[in-house]
C-alpha cells in the first residue's frame, strides 16, 4: 500500500510539473511571440548548481585585447519623456554614447486637423483621446510630460557622438483611410520634420523608418505595406541630403526595416522588396531590428544570420548593423525577478555578442521609461521635469550592471568562460589596475577567484599589499527598489588594503544571489 502511494504521488508530481511547464511556456508564447530564453526559468531553482562554487584561476599576465565597450549604445523612450537631466546622467555613469536613440512622433508634431507643425511640442499630450477615427497606437501608456521636444533633443544631442532618430506613426490610418491624410502627407512631415531637427540637431546621424510595424499595437502593416512607407522615407532623406548639402560623416542615413516579431522572415522579405524596388535612388545605409526574448545563443551569433541574408539578395555585407532594441527577457508582468534578470542577462548577451557579432551594435532597452509598466527594462528612474536635477535621478540595478560593465577598461584578461556556463567571470588590466566581475546564473553560491603573476601589473608591490574595493549587485545592495531609502548607483560592501602572497591574492564573496553580481577593483594607491 504504501509502495502504491508513493508510486501515486510521484506521478502526480511529474504531471503537475510538466503541466506547469507547458503553462509557463504557453505564457511566453502568448506574451510575446519570440523564442524562449535558452537560461533556465527565472523562478526555476537548479538544486544540483547550489553546490558548485564559481571559481577561476586568472593570470592577469594573459591579456588579449582591448575589454569592448558594451555600453556604448543607448535608448531612450517617449512613452514617459526622460527628464533632459538623464543624458548628462548617463554621460557621467557610462561615458560618452556614440549613439543614443531617440523618438519623432509624427502625429505630435503634426496635427492633420489644422495641417500645422509644432516643431517644439509638449511631450505626451494627448489631443486625439477622443477621436475614434485616430489609431491609438501607443497613446493609451504614453505618460503627459511638461518635457518639450526640443529640450529631450537638445540634451541628447550634446551628450552622443551620433543619435538614431525612429520616426513614426500615422501609417494605419493611412492604410485603412479613416483620416484624410496621405501617403505625400506622410512623406512630407517626415521630411519636414527630420530636415528640422537635423538643422538643430546636427548629430542625428541614423534614421529608422518606423517601429515594429508589425504589431497591431503599432502600425499593423504587411511586410509589403511596411515597405512603401521605407520607400517614402529613403526619398525623403535622399532630398533631405541633397537640400542640405550633407555629405560624408554629415549625411543623413537611413535603415529598417525595425521589426521584432520573426524578424528575420521580416528582414528577408524587406531584402526582397528592396531589390524588387527599380528607382535608381534607393537606399539601404543600415539594417536594424529587435530582439526580446530570444536565445542569447541565437542572438551573440546574429551577425552571421544578417549577412546570410544579405548575400542571398546580392547586398553588400559591409553595412552597419543594429539590434535597436534588446533585452534577454520581456515578459508581459513586470516582477523584480524579471529587472534582476536582465541586469545579469544583459551582460551575457552584449559580452558574448562582442566576440561572434562583432559588427552588431546593441541598444538595450532603456534609459527611461514608465515605473509602472517596465521597470524592468529601465536603467533610471526619478522625476521627469525639465528641471530635474542630477541628484534626483536613481539609477536602478540593471543602471547598476551596466556601470559595472563600463569599469571594465583596457586589456582584457583571458578567463575560462563558456556561453553555456551557469555564470561568468570577466576581467581587465590597465595601469596600476585590475578588475574583476563574476555574475551566477544558478541558485545562491560561493565565488572563489585566484588573482596570479600580479607582478605585471602592479611590479612596485611585490609581495606588498593591495588596495582592494569590492561592490555587490543583488537583492539588497545596489538596489533601490527593494530599499526605497537607498539613492541607487553601485554600492561599495568592502575596502580594504589586503597583502599579496608570492604574487597572487584570492578574492571570495561567501554567498552570491541569483542573477547577483559583484566586482573588485584592485589597485596599488587609494
Amino acid at each position: 500500500m504504501k509502495k502504491t502511494t508513493l508510486l501515486l504521488a510521484s506521478f502526480l508530481f511529474t504531471v503537475l510539473f510538466t503541466e506547469l511547464a507547458s503553462a509557463e511556456e504557453f505564457c511566453r508564447t502568448k506574451n510575446h511571440n519570440m523564442t524562449s530564453p535558452d537560461q533556465k526559468s527565472i523562478q526555476t531553482s537548479v538544486a544540483s548548481e547550489a553546490s558548485i562554487e564559481i571559481t577561476r584561476a586568472i593570470d592577469v599576465a594573459k591579456q588579449t585585447h582591448p575589454f569592448p565597450d558594451l555600453v556604448a549604445y543607448r535608448n531612450t523612450s517617449l512613452q514617459k519623456a526622460p527628464a533632459p537631466v538623464i543624458a548628462e546622467v548617463s554621460d557621467k555613469a557610462y561615458g560618452r554614447s556614440k549613439v543614443t536613440r531617440c523618438w519623432l512622433n509624427l502625429d505630435e508634431m503634426w496635427d492633420y486637423r489644422t495641417r500645422e507643425y509644432n516643431f517644439n511640442f509638449q511631450i505626451g499630450v494627448d489631443k486625439y483621446r477622443d477621436i475614434k477615427e485616430k489609431h491609438r497606437e501607443s497613446w493609451p501608456w504614453e505618460v503627459e510630460s511638461n518635457v518639450h521636444f526640443y529640450d529631450y533633443m537638445k540634451a541628447f544631442n550634446d551628450y552622443s557622438d551620433e543619435i538614431m532618430l525612429t520616426i513614426r506613426r500615422y501609417e494605419r490610418e493611412i492604410l485603412d483611410n479613416t483620416l484624410p491624410v496621405t501617403m505625400g502627407d506622410w512623406k512630407m512631415i517626415f521630411k519636414e520634420g527630420l530636415k528640422h531637427y537635423k538643422i538643430l540637431y546636427p548629430k542625428i546621424r541614423y534614421v529608422e523608418v518606423c517601429n515594429e510595424y508589425e504589431l497591431k499595437g503599432f502600425a499593423g502593416a504587411t511586410d509589403e505595406q511596411y515597405y512603401l512607407f521605407y520607400k517614402l522615407g529613403y526619398e525623403a532623406v535622399n532630398e533631405i541630403n541633397k537640400e542640405l548639402g550633407l555629405s560624408g560623416d554629415k549625411r543623413l542615413l537611413v535603415g529598417g526595416p525595425v521589426s521584432t516579431n520573426s524578424f528575420l522572415s521580416r528582414i528577408d522579405h524587406f531584402f526582397e522588396f528592396y531589390n524588387k524596388d527599380q528607382s535608381p535612388e534607393k537606399k539601404l545605409d543600415f539594417v536594424s531590428w529587435h530582439e526580446y526574448h530570444v536565445k542569447i545563443s541565437e542572438t551573440v551569433n546574429r551577425e552571421k544570420d544578417i549577412k546570410d541574408l544579405l548575400s542571398k539578395h546580392g547586398l553588400s555585407t559591409d553595412i552597419p548593423m543594429f539590434i535597436s532594441e534588446h533585452d534577454p527577457y520581456h515578459f508581459s508582468e513586470d516582477k523584480l525577478e524579471y529587472h534582476f534578470a536582465n541586469a545579469a542577462g544583459l551582460v551575457k548577451s552584449l559580452y558574448y555578442s562582442s566576440i561572434y557579432s562583432p559588427d552588431i551594435m546593441i541598444m538595450p532597452w532603456v534609459l527611461y521609461h514608465n515605473s509602472k509598466l517596465q521597470t524592468r527594462f529601465m536603467w533610471f528612474d526619478g522625476p521627469n521635469e525639465p528641471d530635474t536635477k542630477a541628484n534626483e535621478i536613481r539609477m536602478l540595478p540593471t543602471g547598476a550592471s551596466m556601470q559595472f560593465l563600463t569599469m571594465l577598461k583596457g586589456q582584457e584578461i583571458q578567463v575560462n568562460n563558456s556561453i553555456d556556463n551557469e555564470d561568468i567571470v570577466l576581467a581587465s588590466a590597465q595601469k596600476s589596475k585590475v578588475v574583476i566581475e563574476a555574475i551566477n546564473y544558478a541558485d545562491p553560491r560561493a565565488v572563489n577567484l585566484t588573482i596570479q603573476n600580479l607582478g605585471k601589473v602592479f611590479p612596485e608591490v611585490k609581495n606588498g599589499k593591495l588596495h582592494v574595493v569590492k561592490y555587490l549587485i543583488d537583492s539588497n545592495h545596489s538596489n533601490c527598489l527593494t530599499n526605497p531609502e537607498y539613492k541607487g548607483g553601485i554600492e561599495k560592501i568592502e575596502d580594504s588594503w589586503v597583502k599579496t602572497k608570492k604574487g597572487q591574492i584570492e578574492l571570495k564573496q561567501e554567498k552570491l544571489e541569483k542573477n547577483g553580481l559583484v566586482l573588485w577593483e584592485l589597485t596599488s594607491k587609494k
